[in-house]
């Protein structure tokens, strides 16, 4: 009978090496509770508290970088620890490819730490996208829905960065380091400019009927 590694020195590149013997425990490991920190390298870092953390922590890159869906569990579990911890641990600007590299560490880390970490992670940024959500969208009219609005949703991150540029003044690349809630905030002074300027054009309209 083949031999397996102990839970406690198992790493996600043994579970990566031989997904056939280790794969059946993932299921497992994300019902393991959240550490209190996590190793990478030789140091224990601080797992976010709460998604209002999370986002004080991250610039608008890191949070393109998390939402990005992943075709299997290790690959989630290295964007999303990697996408988050990448700046804290290099103590560096956000760099999306340098991110990429700073896996093979995160390959090194205890998988019984990575996998309800990285379910949590995935929780956190819901959260976020659920904020985003309540604070920024709002129903297309009737005249955007029959012009096709629904088909610039694909471009909708395009969209997003060139408002960020020509709002902050910054290039692309600045943009993607401004911080997240920074940006979320001229998010929401930009629909509320843009619902201002609704009403009163109605308002305006209704008045001129009057006259």
């Amino acid at each position: 009978m083949e031999l397996l590694k102990n839970i406690n020195d198992l790493k996600l590149k043994d579970m990566l090496s031989d997904i056939d013997k280790y794969g059946s425990l993932s299921d497992t490991l994300v019902l393991l509770p959240v550490p209190t920190d996590i190793k990478i390298g030789l140091m224990r870092y601080a797992i976010p508290g709460s998604y209002e953390e999370l986002a004080n922590n991250i610039c608008y890159g890191q949070r393109l970088y998390l939402v990005n869906e992943e075709p299997n569990d290790i690959g989630l579990i290295l964007r999303l620890v990697a996408g988050y911890y990448y700046p804290i641990v290099k103590k560096a600007k956000w760099d999306d490819q340098k991110a990429l590299l700073f896996g093979k560490i995160v390959l090194n880390c205890r998988v019984k730490d990575l996998y309800p970490l990285a379910a949590y992670m995935a929780g956190l940024v819901n959260e976020i996208a659920i904020r985003e959500a309540t604070l920024l969208n709002r129903e297309p009219s009737k005249l955007e829905l029959a012009a096709g609005i629904d088909k610039l949703a694909v471009y909708s991150d395009l969209s997003a960065i060139d408002f960020l540029r020509q709002s902050l003044g910054k290039t692309e690349d600045e943009v993607m380091l401004t911080p997240y809630n920074e940006c979320l905030v001229r998010f929401m002074q930009a629909k509320e400019v843009n619902a201002y300027h609704e009403r009163y054009v109605k308002l305006s309209q209704e008045e001129t009927k009057r006259k």
